[in-house]
């Protein structure tokens, strides 16, 4: 009793670990998807670039080195003994009695090394624009994070519900089929005893290979659904066992309320805002690099060049020279052709067509957020539609089984009822399916998921 009660445990324990609900698919598609993954290294990246950006506002220290050979090093300046002539005898004296080396003659070998301290201290607002430029980057990538998080959550549940109605759809095309070969059947035994022609067996064994063309599409498109939740959530197709189904509510919001929360909740509004800023910052940093206005900057210097290496041989020090510089830089433009009044206009004409986009944005919005909600409300009728279907359908089963039962129907008239009811079970499934979609469509605009 105790090893049958552990089996059924491990039994339950194993069922539940194949079940899998779109919130599981949703949290793991959220950590696994190479897709958000990609987004979220340009977040990263563009912080960086934020970062390289604030870096620039402050002291930047340059070196350079150089050692080389000259082949012809300058000669030096010497008077050999004697070379301004000679006193006469008796005394015999040359002028000078010994060289005289007033500078050597340079060696040939050239060392050079300086330092190079720079600090800016005013750019005309060019780099404040461009660290606001950084930042907005940033947050437009981050926007973009979350609109690509938006559109991978849509093609999850569209993959899923896809699967789930692929799934469900299986039992009554198997169902139907077992009829129709039951009543094709019949009828080939009719058409046996020439009771029938053969028109009408021909007539069933289309509507079977219907049948049999519906149930392989249904199962390729289950098959293809497992495979695009496995994309997302890099799990194995086979072991998916899809637990959620299709929702049957209507929300019932209004719908000044659901398009003022699709324009509050829009990713791709925001990024469109946060486009205006940036060809707001992107003017302001074209008009800073204008002519005759010059950058500001503090320089020193710190300069070494001699011709021995050091510590080399005694001395070496004096081959070598060091000066220090301090001073106050600037550097601008005087004239360029008119380059720069060319792109302060284009900034200027960039800036103005941000703005209409973002208020065309906001307009389109609106109107996909109508658009949804139609598409619901058409869905919610057409699901009433289907569901009284099905209870006629179920009703004229239940009269034709009675009346097979009582003999005032044959098998095939009692079938056909069976079909229809199977027939109607699968267009409310559809129906099912197509509200689950435009439910979680109009969900998406306005950010509820």
């Amino acid at each position: 009793m105790l090893l049958v009660l552990l089996c059924l445990l491990c039994a339950a324990m194993a069922l539940e670990a194949e079940s899998f609900s779109f919130v599981q698919a949703l949290e793991l598609a959220e950590k696994r998807s190479e897709i958000l993954m990609l987004q979220a290294s340009a977040v990263k990246r563009a912080d960086l670039s934020l970062a390289e950006a604030r870096s620039r506002l402050g002291p930047e220290l340059t070196f350079q080195a150089a050692g080389g050979y000259m082949a012809f090093p300058p000669e030096g300046i010497t008077v050999h003994a004697g070379q301004l002539g000679t006193i006469p005898p008796p005394i015999s004296y040359s002028i000078p009695e010994e060289d005289l080396i007033f500078i050597e003659d340079a060696r040939n070998g050239y060392f050079e090394f300086s330092l190079q301290l720079s600090q800016p201290l005013y750019t005309w607002g060019k780099l404040r624009s461009s660290v606001q430029l950084a930042g907005l980057g940033l947050e437009a990538s981050k926007e973009e994070y979350s609109e690509r998080k938006r559109q991978l959550r849509q093609d999850l549940h569209t993959a899923y519900f896809s699967g789930v109605l692929a799934r469900d759809s299986l039992g009554s095309l198997e169902q139907i089929l077992d009829i129709l070969e039951e009543i094709e059947e019949d009828r080939r035994r009719s058409f046996e005893l020439g009771s029938v022609n053969r028109l009408t067996v021909l007539q069933v064994q289309t509507q079977t290979a219907e049948v049999q063309r519906r149930i392989v599409q249904a199962e390729q498109a289950y098959t293809t659904a497992l495979e695009a939740i496995a994309v997302y959530t890099d799990l194995d197709p086979e072991s998916v066992d899809l637990s959620t189904g299709f929702r049957k509510d209507h929300p019932g919001l209004g719908e000044t309320e659901l398009k003022e929360k699709a324009l509050e909740n829009s990713p791709a509004l925001k990024k469109a805002r946060l486009d205006e800023e940036q060809a707001r910052a992107n003017l302001e940093l074209t008009r800073g690099g204008a002519n005759l206005r010059p950058d500001i900057s503090v320089n020193l210097s710190l300069e070494l060049s001699g011709q021995t290496i050091p510590w080399s041989e005694p001395g070496w020090e004096d081959t070598w020279d060091l000066n220090l510089i301090a001073g106050v830089g600037t550097r601008g433009a005087l004239f360029d052709a008119g380059r720069s009044r060319h792109q302060i206009d284009r900034a200027e004409e960039a800036l103005g067509a941000s703005q209409l986009a973002v208020d065309l944005l906001r307009k389109q919005i609106r109107l996909q957020t109508r658009q949804a909600i139609e598409a619901l409300q058409l869905g919610w009728a057409e699901l009433q539609e289907a569901k009284a279907a099905v209870a006629q359908a179920e009703e004229e089963e239940k009269n034709a089984s009675r009346a097979f039962e009582q003999e005032l129907l044959i098998r095939e008239q009692r079938d056909m009822t069976r079909i229809a009811l199977l027939l109607k079970r699968l267009a409310l499934l559809q129906t099912e399916y197509s509200f689950e979609l435009a439910l979680y469509e109009l969900e998406s605009l306005v950010g509820f998921p």
